[in-house]
């Protein structure tokens, strides 16, 4: 009988899973970078439906860890989704899509991540955007006015220093949510490839405080990568894109779309164009409410939430949320015994976007995707930490 279903992929079905992400994604490997694929993505991370013994549609999962509120936190993250025409619109991805969030939930993993192709269609399951990016586009000049008071060190060979590179991107990383637990393997087979020129920001002292990686073709000038632990090291980058006016026209950046760089620079009116970069749902509530760091308080708070998420049967009920003075969070069914507690009403959506991005219970409350007691929106909103957004990577 033809095998027909789904079930995680062996390392016999990975060319055929090569095939299907060529053709949905309308690109071409060229044999080093397949291999370099090859060696990062191990093929039980993938999951496929089978048609009569063949590849239909598939889904990876990453196993990635991400930072959220100054803790590392597993994720999912969620890439490769895609099938064979022939196959669409038969509700395989659907299938697909649950069967991996279960298995997620399974596992312990609480959260996932994606890059949509279709905001509404992820919306369906419950993702939401959590994180938004800028692309920044200006003339070097518009950077000038800042010292240099330490130097920039040109990285020859960016592999041999890559240890240098992890410790300065993790202490940058640990001060947003939704940024992404660099391994080795996606150092070597996602950041330091191509025709990037790495620089490193060394201070007086000849410490390093931040790298760019950056590329210079046809008068523009692209920074992929940018990373300050200080104020002394932005304006010493900023000093740097300035000594290349004579090679480039324009400077292109993508940050996050807190980044506050506009508003420093002597004139800010420069081309910002904003757009959601990822999308991210909690795929278990009970367990993220016992990871998650809540802001510190005087009291214990109690919350009740009509939790809807239709992808994610778990998740859906009327739970309590009790945090204690010290942040430590926890999520348990609601009794009869607890009809005094203020309520909240929400889609597994809107909660997503307050504890993991950067909207506020408050707002979400204000603009009907919190429904309930105004007493309860507040208690939610004063233990929610204030932590920015930020993710540099695309899975």
């Amino acid at each position: 009988m033809s095998e027909q279903g789904i079930r995680r992929l062996t390392a016999q079905d990975m060319d055929d899973s090569f095939k299907l992400s060529s053709f949905a994604f309308q690109y071409s490997l060229t044999p080093e970078i397949l291999e370099k694929r090859l060696k990062s993505l191990k093929p039980a991370n993938n999951w496929g439906y089978f048609i009569d013994g063949k590849l239909a549609a598939k889904a990876t999962v990453l196993p990635m860890r991400f930072w959220l509120n100054g803790r590392l936190v597993p994720m999912g993250g969620i890439a490769g989704v895609a099938s064979w025409p022939e196959y669409r619109r038969q509700g395989l991805i659907r299938k697909l899509l649950l069967h991996v969030l279960g298995v997620m939930r399974d596992e312990g993993v609480t959260v996932s991540f994606l890059h949509p192709f279709s905001i509404p269609f992820y919306r369906k399951f419950g993702w939401e955007v959590v994180a938004d990016s800028v692309v920044l586009e200006l003339p070097p000049a518009k950077c000038g006015g800042f010292p240099m008071r330490g130097g920039m060190r040109r990285i020859e060979r960016p592999l041999e220093e890559m240890e240098l590179l992890r410790r300065l991107y993790g202490r940058y990383a640990a001060r947003f949510n939704t940024m992404n637990d660099r391994d080795a393997v996606w150092w070597e087979t996602r950041v330091l490839t191509g025709e990037r020129y790495c620089f490193i920001y060394e201070d007086e002292a000849g410490e390093p405080q931040g790298y760019m990686l950056l590329t210079v073709r046809d008068r523009l000038m692209n920074i992929a990568e940018w990373v300050y632990l200080n104020r002394e090291a932005r304006e010493g980058m900023l000093a740097f894109i300035v000594n290349h006016d004579s090679m480039a026209d324009k400077v292109q950046m993508k940050r996050s779309a807190n980044e506050r760089l506009p508003f420093l620079l002597n004139d800010p009116r420069i081309t910002q164009t904003r757009m959601p970069h990822v999308m991210g749902r909690i795929v278990d509530v009970r367990g993220f409410a016992g990871e998650y760091a809540f802001r510190p308080a005087g009291a214990p708070t109690r919350v009740r939430l009509r939790i809807t998420d239709e992808a994610a049967p778990w998740n859906d009920g009327e739970f309590v949320l009790s945090v204690d003075a010290d942040g430590r969070g926890s999520l348990e069914p609601a009794s009869a015994g607890d009809a005094d507690v203020p309520a909240l009403a929400c889609h597994i959506r809107a909660l997503s976007a307050a504890l993991l991005g950067d909207l506020r219970p408050a707002w979400l409350y204000e603009d009907g995707l919190f429904t309930g007691d105004a007493a309860a929106a507040e208690a939610l909103e004063a233990r929610v930490p204030a932590t920015p957004t930020n993710l540099m990577d695309f899975f």
